[in-house]
């Protein structure tokens, strides 16, 4: 039985975004959980440490950095991004008039929201650990340089955490696609990129991964996101791309 009525590609999306907002509310905890780990861990020993001692004088210094938020809230949105793909969470949608197109889209809505909440809470969260430095600091002294963070380098921040999780979820939603093509590549990927990365190490000459400096090194603002968001769009295209070819349900 067919219907006669019409529907919208893009109402289709909305509706599978908002649903996709209320069933992995989930995803947003769990990142939230991941950053106050990383807060945790950065507090209890992710930083450097350096000691100079003379005759009746020894000073230590302790330096923090909210890297290690960053990363971990990246890790998570890049697994979040795979885990997406995948068929337990990608058949959800065909109980909806749906079709790979809007169910891609859908997902690439969702990712950039995630990528948007990350990026706001794990730049936040370099000011907590300041904030509990700062009133947790016991006897020892910190340091007034670059402790305090300008409106203007707040949102400078935040606008690059951004952009480099939108840019790891389109990467992580893409190699969740491509693994789709064949179950062989789920060890075959992982397998090359450390493969990749251990001869990279090895051998100085080689820059493949050493080609992500086109992203990181860029000193233009415009120029850096116009680069971010192309990537990102090419990873989404190519992701919409390989799902045709993966099994109709």
């Amino acid at each position: 039985m067919m219907s006669l009525a019409e529907t919208s590609l893009w109402a289709v999306v909305k509706r599978q975004y908002m649903f996709k907002l209320q069933s992995y509310a989930n995803l947003f905890v769990s990142l939230v959980i991941v950053q106050l780990i990383a807060l945790l861990f950065t507090l209890g020993g992710m930083s450097g440490t350096s000691s100079m001692c003379s005759d009746n004088m020894c000073v230590v210094v302790k330096s923090y950095s909210g890297t290690g938020i960053f990363i971990f809230t990246a890790l998570s949105i890049a697994v979040s991004s795979f885990v997406l793909a995948l068929p337990l969470y990608r058949n959800i949608d065909f109980s909806f008039v749906t079709n790979r197109l809007s169910s891609n889209l859908a997902n690439i809505g969702f990712l950039i929201t995630v990528s948007i909440a990350g990026g706001v809470t794990a730049t936040l969260g370099s000011i907590l650990l300041r904030n509990i430095l700062y009133y947790t600091g016991e006897s020892g002294t910190i340091l007034s340089l670059n402790f305090q963070v300008e409106p203007g380098e707040l949102l400078s921040s935040l606008g690059v955490a951004i952009l480099y999780l939108i840019l790891l979820s389109a990467a992580g939603y893409f190699a969740g696609v491509l693994t789709q093509l064949h179950r062989s590549l789920y060890v075959l990927l992982p397998a090359l990129l450390l493969g990749i990365f251990f001869y990279e190490s090895a051998n100085e000459h080689i820059r493949i991964f050493r080609r992500l400096d086109f992203f990181t090194l860029e000193s233009s603002p415009i120029f850096f996101f116009l680069k971010i968001m192309i990537g990102a769009a090419l990873l989404w295209i190519g992701a919409i791309l390989l799902s045709d070819r993966t099994e109709v349900r």
